[in-house]
């Protein structure tokens, strides 16, 4: 397996826990407790997933850690692991770009299987390829095809790729930031809403199939997976 974590914590007891844990299930979790480690190691070092606590010498680092780390890697799996756990708190953090929530005090072995779980699904992902095929639906970003049941379907540039996107993170929300990212790169940061109306549009496209995009109050959207 030989996982590697990054995970910023200023706690020295989470972090010797999570470390013990995780080298049992042969995966390495190196520590650290501040910003500016994490941007040394990031730079460094190759991880599959990062952990981050929210408030360690600040108390919005862990935020402005994950703002910096989606402006360098899209994809990598990031969890918030901290005590600050309302819904305010948890909407805030998908909609930087984190994958999961975890609110302190947590079980280690359960946190460990939900690391695997997300390392194991990026991974996939990217040995995957371009087509992605469920319910139905296959799309193919190679060659920009998408049929249902066989059968093509027109869809607008934007569609295409906002289908592709939830598809490809089948079962995971996506925040409207998130979207915004992929699909246009930032380029209507100041208009979130147009997630929205393209979302409607692709699900009239979809037809009957519309029922697999969800929409997740407060989150964002996902993709109903297999």
């Amino acid at each position: 397996m030989g996982y590697r974590v990054l995970m910023a914590e200023d706690d020295s007891r989470f972090c010797q826990a999570v470390q013990e844990y995780f080298a049992k299930n042969d995966a390495e979790v190196v520590c650290c407790a501040g910003e500016a480690e994490v941007w040394r190691l990031f730079e460094a070092q190759r991880f599959d997933l990062v952990l981050l606590d929210v408030m360690m010498r600040r108390r919005d680092e862990g935020y402005d850690i994950c703002r910096w780390i989606r402006e360098r890697e899209k994809n990598i799996p990031v969890i918030f692991v901290t005590a600050r756990g309302d819904e305010m708190e948890q909407e805030r953090g998908f909609s930087l770009g984190c994958h999961d929530y975890v609110v302190k005090p947590y079980s280690v072995r359960l946190l460990f299987l939900r690391v695997k779980s997300m390392i194991e699904h990026s991974q996939a992902l990217r040995q995957k390829g371009s087509v992605q095929s469920m319910h139905g639906i296959s799309i193919d970003d190679a060659h920009k095809i998408c049929t249902i049941n066989g059968q093509d379907i027109k869809l607008t540039p934007k569609q295409f790729r906002l289908l592709y996107t939830l598809m490809e993170n089948a079962g995971y929300v996506l925040s409207r930031e998130q979207l915004l990212t992929n699909v246009w790169d930032y380029g209507y940061i100041d208009d979130d809403r147009v997630v929205d109306r393209h979302i409607s549009r692709l699900k009239k496209a979809l037809g009957e199939k519309a029922q697999y995009v969800q929409s997740v109050p407060g989150f964002g959207y996902r993709f109903i997976g297999l």
